[in-house]
């Protein structure tokens, strides 16, 4: 990829689920490339949950702007500017304000490695300043140079995301968000994913994992139905305990380019039975609408 102009960094995650109470969550962004070095745009990210007879909503709407310097491979340093504002109900909102540096290489049209140095200084003069060291698989969509998918994937093509979060100040700690997913032919996928939180001051973390098999409908490559069932175990709160859960999946996906994917599906997940003393504890199941994006990656390059 040598030319940037058009092309944005996107993301979506949004979920709304239930049983007892309703929570509408999730985060976007939309951050373009105006010419070949200036990139800009907004990343808002919201949550809003309803109880029998209130409302509790937190929300943060951030600014950036990046100045890069990317050479003929797509791939170089960039410099910029953060600004965000931050509230919740029943509470007075903040500021935040910062600065970050990193790298940008450009893995395809539609995928680009990002690592980043992210200083943030908060304004409410209670939160201490901050110091993050960012990795992560970003997608790209309205690139001049994105192709749209001719023939859907099969075995050598693969799901991949990445988040990975180390904390520098005020504490260490490291969060890492991750999915890997090869396709064993067009309508099969078989993946895992992983949520791991590290705090390196308490020497203990927690973890969310799971397996999942999935079938497609490969009848066209706009719009693919499919289906899946997932096993999971999670940490409960910071104690050494586990719950599992397990469950189906059905929805859509649409391949917004070659290398990105929008989903779209209804998540019915069960909990398993925990013993509490001498009680039974068995959480409520789950209903959980999800729109998000993923990556793709071909496991060996076309030739050509």
């Amino acid at each position: 990829m040598r030319n940037v102009v058009g092309a944005a960094r996107v993301g979506l995650d949004a979920a709304y689920g239930r049983p007892d109470y309703s929570v509408f969550s999730g985060s976007a962004s939309v951050v373009p490339f105006i010419n070949e070095h200036w990139q800009v745009g907004v990343s808002p990210t919201w949550e809003v949950a309803t109880g029998a007879r209130t409302y509790y909503v937190t929300g943060l709407a951030d600014a950036v702007v990046n100045y890069a310097w990317l050479g003929d491979q797509a791939s170089g340093p960039y410099i910029g500017a953060f600004l965000s504002q931050r509230g919740a109900s029943f509470s007075p909102g903040y500021g935040v304000y910062g600065v970050q540096a990193g790298w940008l290489r450009f893995l395809s049209p539609s995928v680009a490695l990002r690592g980043e140095l992210r200083l943030r200084q908060y304004s409410n003069g209670q939160s201490p300043a901050s110091a993050d060291l960012v990795v992560a698989f970003d997608p790209y969509l309205f690139g001049r140079e994105t192709r749209r998918l001719t023939s859907l994937p099969s075995l050598g093509v693969f799901d991949a995301t990445l988040l990975a979060d180390y904390s520098m100040r005020p504490s260490h700690s490291l969060r890492i968000n991750s999915t890997i997913a090869p396709f064993v032919n067009r309508w099969l996928q078989a993946g895992a994913t992983a949520d791991v939180q590290f705090a390196f001051f308490r020497s203990s973390g927690t973890h969310t994992y799971e397996l999942f098999g999935r079938g497609y409908l490969p009848v066209d490559t706009r719009i693919v139905p499919f289906a899946d069932a997932f096993v999971s175990n999670a940490s409960v709160g910071m104690s050494n305990g586990t719950m599992g859960s397990h469950g189906v999946r059905a929805g859509v996906r649409s391949y917004l380019t070659a290398g990105v994917a929008l989903d779209l599906a209804m998540q019915w997940r069960q909990y398993d039975s925990e013993n509490l003393g001498t009680d039974v504890f068995t959480p409520a199941p789950e209903r959980t609408l999800r729109a998000s994006l993923t990556t793709q990656f071909k496991a060996v390059r076309d030739r050509n």
